[in-house]
């Protein structure tokens, strides 16, 4: 019978060398088993909108659709939106009776079915938006110079959505005022399912050009979101309106009017260059039964992280416009803007 003797001097470099290579392999604490079998690993970033957002280091980010995951696993807590119990009635206003908890775990064993988690690691009350500007300015021969600034941000919380936009544009030629006009309004949606919506909403419109010294409206009506994801949001509302307009040149006319808004988004190609188009119309009954129409559409281009560079064309279209005045205003815009995710 022979014995082999492994010396300890000789042990210690080979314990070592496991070790360190140990050490060195990549180790992922998050791991997304999906129903046919594929098991995934990362660090899990976020769901909404039923798309969960792993981080690899293979890949980048990989969206993955909520409804092909069987279960996943968590080295660190992991905040879960779930239904609760609430009788607050402000809160569950806002909120809704979800409530936030946290989990390592989640599957088919755990204590909440996934088909009942709503998001992961979102907060409840969530603010996106997008911060445009643009211009130029030219001098010799041609003296010009022009300034154009939008802000859009909307604010979500359960079956509550703001939004909030302010334009302003500025143009002049020499000594000639080529364009000075300005908006601001808001919306609110309170959602009555997934999809349908009801709005209500207020605009305040001032153009030197068009000689209007302001315009108000307000109004309400029923929407429907087609699609609110991710990659593409699709929504359309009809309602009713009343307009009051004050002109420099002209009597001022107040009215009641049909309106109607769509609002398209989609990302041609994930996070790098998005689509875009925003309309909304009237049909003032009052004022010579004219249409209205503002229609702004174009491509954001990502440039890096959060600046994308713009490019818009926007359209102001009113059958009755102040006398002396012209139907049609168009603008095409180039910018750069800071995107809030």
């Amino acid at each position: 019978m022979h014995r082999i003797i492994i010396s300890r001097s000789l042990l210690w470099p080979w314990t070592a060398f496991c070790i360190g290579l140990c050490l060195a392999l990549p180790s992922w604490a998050d791991e997304v088993h999906l129903q046919n079998g594929d098991r995934l690993t990362g660090t899990i970033v976020k769901m909404e909108e039923r798309v969960l957002t792993l981080q690899t280091d293979y890949g980048g980010e990989i969206k993955i659709d909520w409804g092909k995951i069987e279960r996943l696993k968590s080295d660190g807590p992991l905040k879960i939106l779930v239904p609760g119990e609430s009788h607050h009635e402000l809160r569950d206003f806002l909120y809704g009776t979800q409530t936030q908890r946290e989990a390592r775990e989640l599957g088919p064993e755990g204590s909440v079915p996934l088909a009942d988690i709503s998001a992961i690691n979102v907060e409840p009350l969530r603010l996106t938006g997008t911060i445009t500007v643009g211009g130029n300015h030219t001098s010799g021969n041609t003296n010009t110079k022009a300034f154009n600034s939008a802000a859009r941000f909307t604010i979500q919380a359960y079956r509550q959505r703001l939004l909030l936009e302010g334009k302003y544009n500025y143009g002049q030629a020499g000594d000639q005022l080529t364009a000075r006009n300005s908006l601001a309004s808001v919306k609110h949606d309170y959602f009555l399912s997934k999809q349908i919506f009801i709005e209500s909403f207020g605009m305040l419109e001032k153009d030197t050009l068009q000689n209007l010294q302001l315009r108000s409206t307000i109004g309400s009506g029923l929407g429907y979101q087609f699609y609110e994801s991710a990659r593409t949001t699709l929504a359309l509302s009809l309602g009713l309106a009343y307009v009051s307009e004050h002109f420099t040149n002209s009597p001022n006319t107040q009215t009641p009017s049909g309106r109607w808004s769509l609002r398209w988004e989609h990302a041609l190609w994930p996070d790098r260059v998005k689509l875009f188009h925003r309309h909304e119309g009237f049909y003032d009954i009052n004022a010579g039964n004219a249409f209205r129409i503002n229609a702004d559409q174009g491509v954001r281009i990502t440039v890096y992280k959060n600046l994308f560079f713009n490019v818009e064309y926007d359209i102001r279209l009113n059958t009755q416009p102040a006398p002396g005045r012209v139907k049609l205003d168009e603008s095409l815009i180039f910018g750069v803007g800071y995107e809030i995710k």
